[in-house]
Formats: C-alpha cells, structure tokens, sequence
C-alpha cells in the first residue's frame, strides 16, 4: 500500500535522546516512480493542499517553481520511514544521536544513518562516543560556541571497522553502552573497538583502562 501521509520525526522528537513522537506528519506529493502527483487525479489530496495554498506557497521552494508549488523540498521515499535507523540534528556541541526503530520519516533537518551490516545500537554507541566526535570535529566548521555540524558529508567521513570483524563481546558492550546511553561507556567500547592506546584514551576524556 502507498502511503500518502506518513507520520513524520522532528528535532523536538527527539531532543531528550530518546524518540518521543509529538504527532506530526508529512503528506507526501510524489508517486511511487519519484514524479510529483498530478493534482487533477488526486481530488482529495487537491482539496487538501488548496485549503493551505497560501502558507504552502510562501515557502522558499515553492517560489523557485510556482507551477510545482506542493512539492516538498526534498523527494520523499516513504519505504524509509520502515526502517530502523539514527537520527542526528544538524547543530550541536556534542553528538546527540537517537535510534528510531522504524514508524517515522525524518524530517529533512534532521539527518539520518541506516545500515545493512551494522548494528545500529553498536553504531549509535561509536557516535556518541568522544571518538565519533572527534570524527565529525576533524572536518566540519566549527559554529559560535563550539557547536559542530553533524551534515552527511562529515558523518560519511567516520571510518568503521567491517562488522563481520567486531568481536561478539564487543558488539554487545557497543549495543548495551548505547541503550543506556552510558557515554563513558560508549567512549570505553569506541575506545577498544579502534584499539587505542592509554594515553590516546586520556587525551579523549577517557578513563585508559
């Protein structure tokens, strides 16, 4: 069945690191091949948008292309809104990164990893960890206050090892640190996982054990 509405995560969401879904959603003017709906065939949907044409219009998008004036500034592809993932607001001095386990579609200031391989409560945990800051601090800009940008192209940047090489101890130290969301925790088992020193650990605020 193709979903015309799907219930849509925000950054109020998830601003207390755990998903807490506030009812918002996001109609979803495209079709399944990606081409935006003609509204003549969609009498309902039509009827819907006309009655919030006018705020719909104002936004930015929408005054670049006025004959496509309903279309969302990114392309929706509702089958992501199944599937398991972590999301991560743009803006923060810290990483804040949240499991959704499969009900919602991430709104588009909100960025989002999913995984064939990984277990993505073993990934929140790298992270969120020291090092997966360290990661992201390495190659964004850094915003007034310290603030980082977690964007896509900082977040594709973070090396992992294959998962298929994480040790079974490991990936469930990684996966509980993350559900408890324990950072030292979280630093301890990134620390193992990239196999770094003492004094490497120390100088990320680790313990060194």
């Amino acid at each position: 069945m193709f979903l015309r509405k799907l219930p849509l995560a925000t950054t109020k969401d998830v601003a207390s690191g755990e998903v807490r879904w506030q009812g918002l959603g996001v109609v979803n003017p495209f079709t399944e091949s990606g081409r935006l709906v003609d509204l003549e065939e969609y009498p309902r949907l039509r009827q819907y948008l006309e009655a919030r044409r006018e705020r719909i219009a104002r936004r930015q998008c929408a005054r670049k292309a006025p004959a496509s004036w309903y279309r969302t500034l990114d392309r929706i592809t509702p089958a992501l809104a199944s599937r398991p993932k972590l999301l991560i607001p743009d803006i923060k001095g810290e990483a804040h990164v949240v499991f959704e386990e499969g009900r919602l579609y991430p709104h588009h200031n909100l960025y989002y990893v999913v995984s064939d391989d990984w277990d993505l409560r073993a990934l929140q945990a790298v992270l969120l960890s020291a090092l997966g800051r360290l990661f992201v601090a390495s190659y964004s800009t850094k915003m007034r206050g310290g603030f980082l940008r977690f964007q896509a192209q900082y977040l594709r940047r973070i090396r992992l090892p294959r998962w298929a090489e994480v040790p079974e101890a490991l990936r469930r130290e990684l996966a509980q640190a993350a559900l408890r969301r324990d950072l030292q925790a979280c630093n301890r088992a990134a620390f193992r996982l990239y196999g770094l020193s003492p004094e490497e650990r120390s100088a990320l605020g680790g313990d060194g054990d």
